[in-house]
């Protein structure tokens, strides 16, 4: 289809952040005649799903190759997916550095977005179905292992790989190989994919597997060439074949699909895991659509064929994964993007993400809305004193009508808030946080400025479903509601206090219905102590459910670390008064810190930060140019760091045990889901140089 020339039509009312007078409480309640065990709560449902839970969204719709049909043929013309083609990379010096720098960047320019229509994203998804069964591989019997970055490639090799019932397993694109190497290995896997970014990994992953025979690329052909030929010449018993090839091949050979049923294998999930190898979730078809079904009922009427949904977190992670196939439900366009390339400042001579697409929804991780809500407050500061004071009057008179049940002028809201909307694309009508706990602020502040951005909870175990808040019943403090195609009751978790028989009832949060996993593949140790025989799982969080029937995360089981002087310290901190409030969430938001990691252990009194700095805070703080190779300047930075957290600390009144002892600068500069989860493991340790 054309390329997008961002003419999108009048923008949509955004949401104000309020409970509306027809979506007052109660959110969730029991479920009508349940019995209560001893030491536990009745079942909880959504209030729309209390007498039955929904398996399905919609008649017919069984498998995932059921929703990509049903939106070929309810939305065939209109844009499916769009993405950006990469006209050149342009390299120079660092941000603050003149010609003469040693740092140089790498910025892409990128052209608009092209687009793909309902019907043409089905006809491609046949094509690379057919295109793997002429390769050989076997339907209800081989699969396929997908290690790429998010893209419109990856969700149709995965539909293609569907439609002819070849269950795919999942890997993080950033994945170390160890963590690749045992998702082979423990699934037999006989195909992998792979981005253009990855193709240079490949000899040392194909040098300890033996199952794959099939590997499929993506990418410039032409860049990928060399290091193809050299594979082709070392691992000759294997066939490589560029996608475009592959949809190619399934276009001149058609073969009849060999569709899969609700209790066929879907995908296997591999988790990142806290301590030794990843642990893989098997996931049926019946499960992804349940979970489509669950969120429809809390979110379905807020979206139609005309929003944008901005596609670029890791796909590997069940909760882009749900919410990709509920775009494809509601016939949502999805704009795929990079978290290299979300702002203007990431790229060259072009639009960054965000503002090139306008999406009107997008999902973000903490750390995504704390760089959000850092560079609105920069953007801000570049007004002019009058221009300030109405920002800060109009954003207290917004909460104050808000607060008081009263509606506040779309026009006033429009104009004072449009600049400081914009880095975000202006469109936004909400958005939702999750893989973690967000400071209350900084949701409290994007939700008046942007749009309410609410919380949902979900593990790769349930399909990414636990609790989903509705943008009309935006509240701070709770997850809101529990999708429609589960139930969660509350287990008394009693070494640490948390019992049902306290008011509200508090406890370990247990997970049931039609999308959650019936145990960990090839592990029975594992599935025996999470999944119970009637079909509850444990997800390890504890819970409370208020008199308004919101749920809400107040601790975790393994939470607690005893520090050297014997008192116990809550690394994600709780607290009754605000609950969703977490110690990383505390510090994450300090100007100073882009994103941070808390250690505590028995060897010390206090915790420690292991952080990633905001580079352009840390340069000012310093009093010359930084030089992070020379010892003396790191503990320098380091000490000016700790300086201005332990001012924050003290500004969110911290007592002594829960304030910094120390900061580790991380030499990462991004932290991916699978290297966060190496340095929770393992890297933590890295604070071995302090000592």
């Amino acid at each position: 289809m054309a390329r997008n020339d961002n003419s999108h039509g009048e923008r949509k009312p955004t949401f104000q952040p309020t409970i509306l007078p027809d979506h007052q409480p109660p959110f969730c309640l029991p479920v009508p005649g349940a019995r209560p065990t001893p030491g536990e709560t009745p079942p909880f449902r959504n209030a729309r799903a209390l007498q039955d839970l929904r398996c399905i969204p919609e008649n017919g719709i069984n498998t995932v190759i059921d929703l990509v049909r049903r939106a070929s043929r309810k939305f065939g013309p209109l844009p499916a997916v769009g993405v950006r083609g990469r006209i050149q990379t342009h390299v120079g010096p660092g941000p603050g550095q003149s010609g003469g720098g040693t740092k140089q960047t790498c910025l892409p320019e990128l052209s608009g977005y092209e687009y793909t229509s309902y019907r043409d994203y089905d006809k491609r998804v046949t094509d690379i179905g057919a295109g793997l069964v002429k390769l050989g591989l076997r339907p209800r019997g081989d699969k396929i292992c997908i290690w790429a970055q998010t893209s419109v490639h990856w969700l149709a090799l995965f539909h293609g790989a569907a439609s002819q019932s070849i269950a795919t397993v999942t890997a993080y694109s950033s994945l170390g190989l160890s963590g690749l190497q045992h998702a082979l290995v423990a699934t037999k896997t006989a195909a992998l994919f792979v981005d253009e970014d990855s193709v240079s990994r490949l000899g040392d992953v194909l040098r300890t597997t033996v199952d794959v025979r099939v590997v499929v690329y993506s990418g410039d052909p032409d860049s990928c060439s060399a290091e193809i030929g050299r594979l082709r010449t070392t691992a000759a018993h294997i066939v490589f074949v560029h996608l475009d090839e592959v949809s190619s091949i399934g276009r001149q050979s058609p073969c009849a699909a060999q569709l899969p049923n609700a209790e066929d294998l879907c995908a296997i999930f591999f988790t990142s895991g806290s301590t030794g190898d990843p642990k893989g979730v098997p996931i049926k078809h019946k499960n992804v659509v349940a979970a489509v079904a669950g969120f429809d009922i809390v979110l379905g009427r807020h979206f139609d064929n005309t929003d944008r949904y901005l596609a670029y977190l890791p796909l590997a992670h069940v909760l882009e994964f749900a919410f990709e196939h509920c775009c494809l439900f509601w016939g949502v366009c999805l704009g795929y993007g990079s978290p290299r390339t979300l702002f203007d400042s990431a790229v060259y001579a072009c639009k960054g993400d965000l503002r090139e697409l306008r999406p009107t929804y997008m999902i973000g991780v903490p750390a995504i809305w704390e760089t959000a809500r850092k560079a609105i407050l920069a953007l801000v500061r570049t007004f002019s004193p009058g221009k300030q004071a109405i920002f800060w009057e109009t954003l207290e008179a917004k909460k104050a009508a808000i607060g008081s049940g009263a509606t506040f002028s779309r026009q006033q809201d429009d104009t004072v808030f449009f600049q400081a909307r914009e880095p975000l694309g202006g469109s936004l009508r909400f958005m939702l946080t999750g893989g973690g706990p967000i400071a209350e602020p900084t949701q409290e502040f994007l939700s008046f400025v942007v749009a309410p951005l609410i919380n949902g909870f979900g593990l790769t175990e349930t399909m990414a479903v636990g609790g989903i808040m509705d943008p009309c019943q935006w509240h701070t403090g709770s997850l809101g509601s529990i999708p429609g195609c589960v139930e969660i009751k509350l287990v008394d978790h009693e070494e640490a206090g948390y019992t049902t028989a306290t008011e509200p009832p508090e406890g370990e949060i247990w997970i049931r219905g039609a999308s959650v996993a019936e145990g960990y593949w090839q592990n029975e140790e594992e599935t025996e102590k999470s999944f119970t025989r009637d079909g509850w799982f444990k997800t390890g969080d504890i819970g409370r459910i208020d008199d308004r029937g919101a749920i809400s995360i107040i601790d975790r089981k393994k939470n607690l670390v005893k520090t050297l002087k014997g008192e116990y310290i809550a690394v994600e901190k709780a607290s009754a008064r605000q609950p969703f409030l977490r110690l990383e969430s505390i510090y994450r938001a300090s100007p100073v810190v882009s994103n941070i990691c808390i250690s505590a252990d028995s060897t010390r009194a206090k915790p420690i930060a292991i952080i990633i700095p905001v580079q352009s805070v840390l340069q000012n703080l310093a009093a010359s140019p930084l030089d992070m190779t020379d010892p003396a300047r790191v503990a320098e930075t380091q000490q000016l760091v700790l300086l201005r957290l332990l001012e924050h600390a003290h500004q969110h009144n911290l007592p002594s045990i829960e304030t910094i002892e120390a900061v580790v600068i991380s030499p990462l500069h991004e932290w991916t889901p699978m290297n966060v989860s190496d340095l929770r493991r393992g890297q933590r340790n890295t604070v071995g140089v302090l000592t």
